[in-house]
């Protein structure tokens, strides 16, 4: 599973996440405009990506701070005997 989050955009136009599926096919596309605004993608059928960023006022300093954290379950291993 994978969430993708926003934490700050400043002087940001644009910026759209969009959700492909694995072959690439575009499956979806949305702003996530707010802080702590979020998506989850499960990961094993279809990835995130964004557009561009542009300034909505050229003379601004201009981010968009957004993590992609992914979580996988970890493979099983067989338990192990106190000697």
């Amino acid at each position: 599973m994978g969430l993708v989050l926003v934490i700050e955009r400043h002087d940001v136009d644009r910026g759209t996440t969009t959700v492909h599926a694995r072959n690439g096919a575009l499956l979806g596309e949305f702003t996530l405009p707010a802080p702590l605004d979020a998506a989850l993608v499960d990961d094993a059928r279809a990835y995130p990506g964004v557009t561009p960023i542009v300034p909505i006022d050229p003379s601004q300093p201009i981010w968009r701070d957004v993590p992609v954290v992914t979580v996988r379950a970890m493979p099983a291993t067989p338990a192990t005997a106190n000697a």
